[in-house]
Parts: C-alpha cells; sequence; structure tokens
C-alpha cells in the first residue's frame, strides 16, 4: 500500500474506487498520499480503529471512511433485540412466526409495507427490529431499510412466500424502479419553444418528470434556481 512502485503495476486510470481494509493509520494515509501523487482521480475508502483516525481521514481527502468496530457494534445491538424472543416457545395456533432479515439487495428496501403484497398473501408484520430499537406493529406507510429485521406472522405453507416477497432480489424489480435517476446535460437550440419562457411557465419538473439543479450560460454557471425567475432560456446548456 505505501510503495509508490507497486501503484504503478495497478489499473487505477480505469477504477473508479480503491478500498483499503487494512486498519493502519500510517498505511492508509501513505496509500492516499501516493494516490493523490500518481494523478488519481477516482474515489477512496478506507478504514478506521476510532473516530480520531476516521477525522484524520476525512480530512486528508478519503470520500468514504469504514468503522467496522462501530458498525459491528450496531449490529450487536441488533442481535441482542432479537424480536423472536417476545413470543412464547410454542403457538397452539394454525400460525408460524418467522424473523427475517432484510438484505441489501432486496426489493423491499426502501418501499412501505402498503407497497408490498403482504395482506393479499395473508403476512402480517408484528414488529421490526432496527439498530437496537423495535416498532410494534408497524404501521402501512412504514418503510423497510436494509438490515431491518422483521418479525412476521403466517400460515405455514405461506413461509415461502413471505420469503420471496421482502427478499427478492433488487435487479428484478425491473425497469419500473423508481429510485433510480440520471443526470444529463442538454443544450437548448435558440429556435427552441422553451426560449423565452421561465420554468414555471413551462410547467417543467410536472412535465418532465425532471429538475433542473444548474444552467451553463456562455461562462456563467447558474445553480440557483427559482421557477419564476430564469427567463430567457436561449443558448444555454441546463446540466
Amino acid at each position: 500500500m505505501a510503495d509508490p512502485e507497486m501503484h504503478e503495476q495497478l489499473p487505477l486510470k480505469k477504477a473508479r474506487w480503491v478500498i483499503s481494509a487494512v486498519r493502519s493509520k500510517e498505511m492508509n494515509l501513505a496509500l492516499i498520499h501516493n494516490l493523490k501523487k500518481d494523478g488519481y482521480t477516482g474515489k477512496v475508502a478506507l478504514t478506521a480503529t476510532n473516530s480520531q483516525e476516521a477525522a484524520e481521514f476525512e480530512k486528508a481527502g478519503a470520500n468514504l471512511v469504514f468503522r467496522p468496530f462501530k458498525d459491528a457494534t450496531e449490529q450487536a445491538a441488533d442481535a441482542l433485540t432479537y424480536a423472536m424472543d417476545f413470543l412464547p416457545e410454542s403457538v397452539d395456533w394454525p400460525v408460524s412466526f418467522l424473523e427475517l432479515r432484510i438484505r441489501s439487495d432486496a426489493s423491499a428496501a426502501g418501499q412501505t409495507l402498503l407497497e408490498l403484497p403482504l395482506s393479499a398473501s395473508g403476512i402480517s408484520v408484528l414488529a421490526v427490529s432496527r439498530g437496537g430499537r423495535i416498532v410494534h406493529e408497524p404501521k402501512p406507510d412504514f418503510r423497510i431499510f436494509p438490515a431491518d429485521r422483521l418479525l412476521l406472522m403466517v400460515h405455514p405453507d405461506g413461509l415461502k412466500d413471505a420469503e420471496t416477497i421482502l427478499n427478492h432480489l433488487e435487479a428484478q424489480r425491473g425497469a419500473e424502479d423508481t429510485d433510480r435517476f440520471e443526470i444529463a446535460e442538454i443544450k437548448v437550440s435558440g429556435d427552441s419553444d422553451f426560449s423565452g419562457k421561465s420554468l414555471a411557465e413551462l410547467h417543467f419538473r410536472q412535465k418532465f418528470g425532471a429538475t433542473l439543479v444548474g444552467i451553463r450560460r456562455g461562462k456563467d454557471q447558474i445553480t440557483t434556481i427559482k421557477s419564476s425567475s430564469i427567463k430567457e432560456l436561449k443558448n444555454l446548456s441546463p446540466f
């Protein structure tokens, strides 16, 4: 990591991230120093053992700092609040209880309980354990996040359906995944119908479902935009 000659053998020009999982302050600082010296333009993730090291890494230019001890503590607290402990060992009813941990790549991550076909499958969410806290009987607008532990009540025949619904792979959600977005720069021609109109007059957000985050006009770059104040959208590039 600290050997500059080693960096010459790495495809750094093609790399978007350089990630260090080594918990050594000196090695990590040397790594980020050498990357800057070599002209690396991607992002860097380093691993820190405490908050002081994390602050130093961020000051040195790290884009992301991993805190394995802190992360492990949160997971340990989550494990200690095991939701199933609230249930008796045997229940004389034709139902089953299942504790399910939501994977990071699950399609259910980011969705509310109402958006998932749980009721139609006879699945009830009794509690959600998240970061050491338990939410009992979450409401339909409760949003599920990765690593959540859900305590489910379902008919014994529906256990497999529960797993399928909640931990279906993200990649299989299809083109209707509204959480994804793209950033693009578009040049507006001089004879465009947009010329001379404000964003409010164009109903830009409502019509195109897009947000204008900046405008480049000649040498000027406008990043503070009000829908009622931007006029004369001519010979500019929104980006």
